[in-house]
């Protein structure tokens, strides 16, 4: 998917789908933070804008992150080897999610 180029575009993208930057919010809480998503989105943020318009892109479907490619890959090779008949079923999602979670935090910045 292609990632929007530019903070209007987000908000654009956010508003077709939420309706509002609030909703938005309130849909993705625990990953993204409200202040942080409107000072983004204001241009105000005082730190790297070009990471966290990518999270929020990444929140919204428009560019696949680090982490949904991490959790992507250990998801195939579990599920390869699964003896489970239904695939997917998804009984193992959330620990896919952590260990993909565990798996970025160990490696340095960057990689």
């Amino acid at each position: 998917m292609q990632e929007p180029s530019s903070i209007p575009e987000l908000l654009q993208a956010i508003c077709a789908r939420y309706g509002t930057v609030h909703r938005f919010c309130r849909r993705h809480k625990g990953r993204l933070n409200r202040s942080t998503v409107y000072m983004v989105l204001a241009g105000t943020y005082p730190g790297s804008k070009a990471a966290q318009a990518l999270r929020i892109a990444e929140a919204l479907g428009l560019a696949q992150g680090q982490e949904a490619r991490v959790l992507a890959a250990i998801k195939g090779v579990a599920c390869a080897r699964c003896s489970v008949k239904a695939r997917p079923c998804g009984r193992c999602d959330e620990l896919f999610k952590a260990q993909a979670a565990a798996a970025l935090h160990a490696m340095p910045k960057g990689q």
